[in-house]
């Protein structure tokens, strides 16, 4: 293509120049006028005007240039953006070229293209928007890796339609955690929109939330960032600076009626929301569609018509990780396997987000072409002083946080303090369960309520206040208990550990508590113990340098993995906490004294310390025992001595999964673990120690002795005498949380003895039946009404009659040997609260298959829901299924909220759903744990595809894994 390029700079050089720029040419020279015309109908050309400043002179020059659709360019300087609005003409498109000052910003106007666009999103697809250089883009773009998948969930959540419930405008909250990668997601969706307008659009908005918030500050940026053309653009540049201009007023009627993508980006509080949903977001139309760019969870759930609406950005998780500093390592930089390899301990402190891994990246690079010997010694170095290292150096993506981590911790009263530096007994990578820290925190004294319902709710509070700071959450990979339980568990963050660890080293008073930690070959140089010890697996010190040590103040003892004989002392007089959870070489009489050396404790935790098969009597001595948890090991018995304990408030011990005498079919194990369950059940010793089939403890006569108790599990009843123990539950009236199996025929009075009334605290209630157990067993047993939580599981054939009237409930789970009639769905759709439900079918009848119909009400000569139907499973948001035989489920328009549906595939795949276009909050569908042998997968799921791409909203299929030990 021959190109011509002309630069013009149009200034004022009086009245006859500024209102023909052209004519001093023509009348002085009309050869090179001539010439000038001829040239530009004859070429392709690129003419830069510099200082365009009236719409005249844009006139008369145009007169010059007339469009001869050949791909010519023109490109307009001007300071005034009505005048650049103006020469584009309708229709336009607007870009922010570069942001210099809050008030000094350079914009790029330019036409609509009519073209097909290719569908999905090409992040070279407008560069030229917000690019202020090559590097910057370089590192926009960096971090969109391994955002697929959220970039089209933004979009689909941008185009999913609004019920009459949900609001006027599709507002979708966009929330993770600072430098995750939110802003430059959004703006590649938003730029694709931008671009590739669909008709969905006619206009595009993006505004930064100012701090303190002020509305009409907000109004004034949103409709300077709207580029209206008249006659609205007049009232804003004319009145902008005036007292009468309302800019609120104006947001209002444009949001009314135009259609408005609009990004709110940094926003802080739920206060702000409201107040900008109130007065602009309420008076738009369904056609609006707001993004809310947000850090806190909290607010983007607030902000969300529903929990299905907000788009979640979580840290990249370790693969995606490591190939983001593959691809961010500075060019010219040799990077090998051997590199990366020690890298990877440095790249864990990163904790998945996108702009400290690209800092990191960019610190490591300058070492990667010096001598080996420097580069182990250099990353040695700033492993083990992170926060000191990358604050000498100057990092300013680390040293933000660090900034910002500081101010956080400041802001914080003294107790939250000494909470958050109790996460470092914790290592990095270390999952922690909420529960077991909330109780440890009791023991600790941090909880100030009155009462054991208080007090745990008051360290739950502290919990979740350290959650929203950031300092802990939640992690990738759930805790595993077993092959067949997973749990919600959380992660200590890695920068808040090198800041604890910092100022442990830095600070030597004024610190809110003293950890102290054993691993490797170190010991404590001043042989004082803190007020807390944790002992790492790696620790290699012998008995001699432990009993030199000073536990005179030690309140808490953590041993992680690594367990030795000498770890309890006697010299530990003031020990609260002693937690071994995990420590496989434990034996049991390693635990015989210690009523008599730690008198004082409160916590115990041997959880999962599989070779413990009994607790030694001295545990009656433990006066103080607030909380025993002994699960996943091999004790079925408690002690007689432990009713001696009347401070205790929780015990949870034995398995809460149903095992083979409560279930018809073996769940699913690994091939080992069937191999090893099989040998273990038919071995009369291993029944004596704690056969895993026992799944609960016998509790002693006495138990109602303990009235503090708030948690008991799993007790078993199917034992001699085992209905006089269900009798004694009745008079644990501040029970909150009750687990019993092993209920059968021969204990059933014992359970319909329990004064259900008298337990008025019972909110979460769990019974396991055992096989041979009579069908109607449950059927009029009257539950306590103010129930949140109810499981039922094992050989249950009949539910109880009454389940409707449970108004509290919110969670149900559902294991049954017979499917559902109509009348139990109709029953079961009548509990107004209820928000998860989850079925497991092990149907016994000779006849394997069956329906299962979602339906209010059915007329008794039609399969057609009746049109009096009343309210049915009004507020249900989670529907799980799971069954081993064949079944078919169909779904009618009842179910309005429904928004998950799983389908667990550890119970085989022989569900066949019809009527999924009905569920109209559908968004997702989940197949859940691993397929059993001789499943089609494959076909199941694109049956079920095919499907899903019926439904209006069209919900993805999502594999969620099922994690077990070892993986």
């Amino acid at each position: 293509m021959q190109e011509s390029t002309k630069t013009s700079n149009v200034q004022e050089q009086g009245g006859a120049m500024n209102a023909h720029p052209l004519s001093r040419m023509e009348a002085s020279s009309s050869d090179l006028v001539k010439e000038f015309v001829n040239h530009v109908d004859t070429q392709r050309y690129l003419i830069i005007l510099e200082d365009l400043s009236s719409m005249a002179q844009w006139d008369t020059i145009m007169s010059y240039l007339p469009d001869k659709k050949n791909g010519s360019r023109i490109v307009v300087s001007t300071q005034q953006l009505e005048i650049a609005s103006l020469c584009m003409g309708k229709p336009y498109q607007v870009s922010e070229l570069r942001q210099f000052s809050a008030d000094h910003s350079v914009w790029v106007f330019f036409k609509e293209e009519s073209r097909e666009h290719t569908k999905g999103f090409r992040r070279d697809e407008v560069v030229y928007r917000n690019r202020p250089s090559f590097a910057q883009d370089v590192i926009n773009n960096c971090f969109l890796v391994g955002r697929d998948t959220e970039m089209k969930e933004l979009d689909k959540l941008i185009g999913l339609p609004l019920d009459s419930s949900q609001g006027k405008s599709n507002v979708v909250p966009v929330c993770g955690d600072d430098g995750v990668g939110k802003s430059s997601l959004v703006r590649t969706v938003y730029n694709h929109y931008v671009a590739n307008n669909r008709g969905m659009f006619n206009m595009f908005v993006w505004v930064n939330v100012s701090h303190p918030f002020n509305l009409m500050d907000f109004s004034q940026s949103l409709l300077l960032d709207m580029h209206l053309e008249p006659p609205y653009s007049g009232r804003i540049y004319r009145d902008a600076f005036q007292a009468e201009y309302d800019a609120i007023k104006l947001c209002k009627e444009v949001l009314k009626e135009r259609q408005c993508l609009v990004v709110v980006a940094g926003l802080q509080s739920k206060n702000d929301w409201d107040t900008i949903n109130n007065e602009l977001v309420s008076a738009g139309t369904y056609a609006n569609c707001i993004i809310v760019i947000t850090t806190e969870e909290s607010v983007a759930t607030h902000c969300a018509a529903s929990s299905g609406r907000v788009c979640n950005v979580k840290p990249l998780d370790a693969a995606v990780a490591l190939d983001l500093f593959r691809k961010v390592f500075p060019f010219g930089s040799s990077l090998n396997e051997n590199m990366i390899e020690q890298a990877k301990p440095l790249l864990s402190k990163c904790d998945g987000v996108p702009k400290r891994i690209i800092a990191l990246a960019s610190y490591l690079g300058p070492l990667a072409n010096r001598p080996r010997e420097t580069q182990e010694r250099e990353r040695k170095r700033l492993n083990d002083n992170f926060k000191h290292e990358v604050t000498m150096a100057k990092c300013d993506s680390f040293l933000s946080i660090f900034t910002s981590i500081s101010s956080s911790f400041d802001a914080c009263p003294h107790l939250l303090k000494k909470c958050i530096f109790y996460l470092s007994i914790f290592p990095e990578n270390k999952m922690i369960r909420k529960r077991h820290l909330v109780r440890r925190w009791i023991a600790e004294g941090y909880s100030k309520g009155i009462g054991s319902c208080s007090l745990e709710n008051d360290a739950e509070k502290l919990f979740n206040k350290i959650a929203e700071l950031g300092m802990i959450q939640q992690a990738q990979q759930p805790i595993t208990e077993t092959d067949v339980i997973r749990k919600v568990s959380w992660q200590v963050n890695c920068l808040i550990l090198e800041y604890i660890i910092s100022w442990q080293t830095e600070e030597k008073v004024l610190l809110p508590l003293e950890v102290s930690v054993l691993e490797g070959k170190c010991s404590l140089t001043t042989g004082r113990v803190g007020q807390h010890l944790a002992i790492r697996k790696c620790w290699e010190g012998d008995e001699f340098m432990f009993n030199s040590m000073d536990f005179s103040r030690l309140r808490s003892l953590t041993v992680f993995e690594n367990w030795k004989p000498f770890f309890i002392s006697e010299k530990m007089r003031v020990l609260r906490v002693l937690d071994l959870e995990g420590t496989p070489n434990i034996k049991n009489g390693d635990l015989d004294q210690i009523g008599d050396m730690i008198p004082r404790l409160k916590f115990l935790s041997l959880r999962r310390c599989t070779p413990i098969s009994q607790l030694p009597d001295s545990m009656g001595e433990l006066r103080q025992l607030q909380t025993l948890d002994i699960r996943y090991t091999k004790i079925i018995t408690l002690p007689k001595s432990i009713i001696n304990l009347r401070k205790l408030q929780y015990i949870r011990a034995g398995e809460t999964t149903p095992g083979p005498e409560e279930m018809n079919e073996e769940p699913y194990r690994p091939r080992r673990t069937r191999i090893l369950h099989t040998l273990l059940s038919y071995s009369p010793k291993s029944s004596r120690r704690g056969s895993p089939t026992c799944h609960g403890i016998k509790a002693p006569k006495g138990i109602g002795r303990l009235t503090n108790l708030h948690t008991l599990g799993v007790v078993y009843a199917n034992i001699a005498g085992g209905e006089s123990i269900l009798r004694e539950l009745s008079y644990l009236t501040q029970l909150r949380k009750l687990i019993v199996s092993g209920i059968n025929g021969n204990n059933s009075w014992g359970l319909f003895n329990i004064s259900w009334h008298a337990l008025t605290n019972l909110t979460s209630l769990s019974m396991g039946l055992t096989k041979g157990s009579d069908k109607h067993l449950l059927q009029f047993l009257e539950l306590p009404e103010k129930l949140q939580r109810l499981k039922l599981y094992g050989h249950v054939a009949k539910l109880p009659k009454h389940i409707g009237r449970l108004d509290n409930l919110t969670k149900l789970t559902l294991q049954m040997t017979t499917l559902f009639t109509m009348e139990d769905i109709q029953e079961l759709g009548k509990l107004k609260r209820l928000h998860t439900l989850r079925l497991r079918f092990v149907v016994t009848d000779n006849d394997n298959s069956g329906e299962i119909k979602f339906c209010a009400k059915v007329d008794s000569s039609s399969t057609r829901v009746s049109s009096t139907a009343p309210a049915f499973f009004d507020e249900l948001n989670t529907l799980e299924i799971a069954c081993r035989s064949s079944i078919h489920v169909s779904f009618l328009d009842q179910m309005i909220k429904l928004e998950q549906l799983k389908v667990d595939c550890s119970y085989g795949l022989s569900l066949d759903f019809t009527g999924l276009e009905h569920l109209i909050s559908l968004n997702q569908v989940v197949l859940k744990g691993s397929p059993s042998d001789g499943c089609d997968c494959d076909a199941f799921k694109e049956a079920l595809k095919q499907k899903l791409a019926q439904h209006p909203k069209q919900p993805p299929l999502k594999q969620e894994q099922k994690f077990r030990p070892g993986q």
